[in-house]
């Protein structure tokens, strides 16, 4: 199929040293040849590079998330103990800084040599969705506006398939592909902000409340595990998206400049920082984050049963009391989302709603001529 492509635009062959593809195959080297053996491998065509990325898969970056959780619940509980070499034998920063090495490959290849360059792993909908939206990122200035980032995290996780209800664990069975992959890019995004704090026309508070909300299901955004199964069930629902861009001054970077057009990010663990604002959010010196009311929207007129409250429950059913601080229940780990959130309470259905539809959310809130480099050169 690379092939066919590539002649059908008009590649012509080249010497043996030079390349007009380069394929970043995002595995380990030995998990490439490992997958060889049991009829899988990788590709190989004449004129075409291939590097690999060496990020591991899933079930690692689910063990160095809880790693990194047991670290921070140490510090909070004033246990005895070394965090920096917690946090160090983690693994956690070690898998950050591979995505950014080879998301700094794709776009120095692209912007600098000029090369075509494609990004793939095993399936596409985890490793492959973090390294190609942030070389968008990174080479997009669209994508560093507020609805540009909402839209790239529509567009590479939304639409092309990440399984947002199997890697997050949000369904009625247990499942051994959990794996917060998204959480893990968003703070990859986190450390690019840190690095170009004036680059990006939001704030971690963007970050914050994306790996929030994708635990919570209160928004149809991250239903399910694709688009066609997600087409089922969202209708009613709100999109997150509509909510964020109701309140973009919330986070907004005040000190964003626009003309800055490509980022290189940097690979050196030094310029790492810590997401305080993620993993000590339950600490008393952090919880920043507070539940954010349902945007206004047009509502179809409730039936007076669906208003009756429940004799059981006096509170929001959409606010979930563990993002609103201390409380009187154990402490919340960072282990798995049936820890992280306490047992549901009963509550009564939400008054219906229209649902949101993304492409009017983007339209109604996006600028005229705000656009990608992509959708410029359509």
């Amino acid at each position: 199929m690379i092939n066919a492509i590539r002649l059908g635009n008009g590649w012509k062959e080249r010497k043996q040293e030079e390349r007009d593809l380069l394929l970043i195959d995002l595995r380990p080297k030995m998990s490439a040849w490992a997958n060889k053996a049991g009829g899988g491998g990788f590709e190989s065509y004449p004129n075409t590079g291939i590097i690999f990325g060496g990020i591991d898969n899933i079930h690692v970056v689910r063990d160095a998330w809880r790693a990194m959780g047991a670290a921070v619940t140490r510090i909070h509980e004033n246990q005895a103990g070394s965090w920096m070499k917690d946090v160090a034998n983690s693994g956690w920063y070690d898998y950050i800084g591979a995505i950014l090495a080879c998301t700094l490959k794709a776009v120095t290849e692209i912007v600098t040599f000029k090369c075509n360059v494609m990004i793939h792993c095993s399936d596409g909908w985890d490793r492959t969705a973090q390294v190609s939206s942030l070389a968008m990122l990174c080479m997009d200035p669209y994508y560093r506006t507020q609805a540009g980032f909402l839209k790239l995290v529509q567009k590479e996780w939304c639409s092309f398939g990440h399984r947002f209800r199997t890697r997050l664990a949000l369904g009625d069975a247990p499942t051994t592909e959990y794996s917060p992959v998204i959480v893990q890019w968003l703070e990859c995004v986190f450390q690019l902000l840190q690095q170009f704090p004036d680059a990006f026309e939001f704030t971690d508070d963007a970050l914050l409340r994306l790996a929030e909300e994708v635990f919570t299901n209160r928004y149809g955004t991250f239903f399910q595990d694709n688009e066609l199964e997600r087409s089922h069930v969202v209708a009613g629902t709100l999109s997150l998206w509509s909510a964020l861009l109701e309140d973009s001054q919330t986070w907004q970077n005040a000190g964003y400049k626009a003309e800055q057009m490509r980022i290189f990010p940097s690979v050196c663990q030094a310029t790492y920082g810590i997401w305080e604002a993620y993993w000590f959010r339950f600490h008393a010196r952090g919880a920043r984050l507070k539940p954010a009311p349902l945007p206004p929207s047009e509502r179809t007129a409730p039936s007076p049963s669906s208003l009756a409250p429940s004799p059981e429950v006096t509170e929001d059913p959409f606010a979930p009391d563990f993002l609103e601080g201390p409380s009187d229940h154990a402490e919340p780990s960072l282990f798995s989302p049936a820890e992280l959130i306490p047992k549901a309470k009963a509550a009564p259905p939400p008054p219906p709603l229209f649902g949101d539809d993304d492409e009017d959310v983007f339209a109604k809130h996006t600028k005229r001529g705000d656009k990608s480099l992509t959708e410029e050169a359509t």
